[in-house]
């Protein structure tokens, strides 16, 4: 069976209280589309599973608290954690739709979990597959990966963006 089209919202971690409640760690940019009464697909056993949004609890930049139509306990909670949650890109609206406005984190700083600052997001280069943030290191143009195993927070409010980038990327 052919998977289909979608975009990567996040990744369930663990149950969250009693009833049936996830924490979910959120991809850049996908808590902005996410609504309740939205259906989003959690990849299970190969499929991606619809389950319609019926709370959601946005706790921060990156994480939210959210409780799908049908899972009502800690059982089925816990049976979709470490589980992938893809958006349908033919639901969203086009004006919430990721597009460079809406990725724009021009003028961010950029730090990496073990290397400190990097320097200033000075653009970000869409691409069909994974949108790279450029970051101007030491006069230099440093790129990376708009993914969620390498971007752990976006803070708005502060215009930071804390990396864990891969051993080597900032040297290359």
């Amino acid at each position: 069976m052919a998977v289909p089209k979608s975009i990567k919202a996040g990744k369930i971690s663990k149950p969250y209280g009693l009833r049936g409640s996830v924490h979910l760690i959120l991809d850049p940019v996908a808590g902005e589309q996410i609504h309740e009464g939205d259906p989003l697909f959690i990849h299970i056993d190969g499929q991606r599973v619809p389950y319609f949004v019926e709370e959601w609890k946005r706790i921060s930049d990156d994480q939210a608290i959210v409780r799908f139509e049908f899972i009502d306990d800690v059982a089925l909670a816990r049976s979709v954690s470490g589980c992938e949650v893809f958006l349908d890109p033919d639901r969203i609206q086009k004006s919430s739709a990721p597009s460079g406005k809406d990725r724009d984190l021009t003028g961010y700083g950029a730090s990496d979990r073990n290397a400190g600052y990097l320097g200033r997001v000075t653009g970000v280069m869409e691409h069909d597959m994974n949108p790279v943030l450029l970051v101007d290191h030491k006069g230099k143009e440093l790129m990376i990966p708009v993914a969620g195993e390498i971007i752990i927070r976006v803070n708005h409010r502060k215009k930071t963006i804390l990396v864990d980038l891969p051993d080597g990327l900032i040297d290359l």
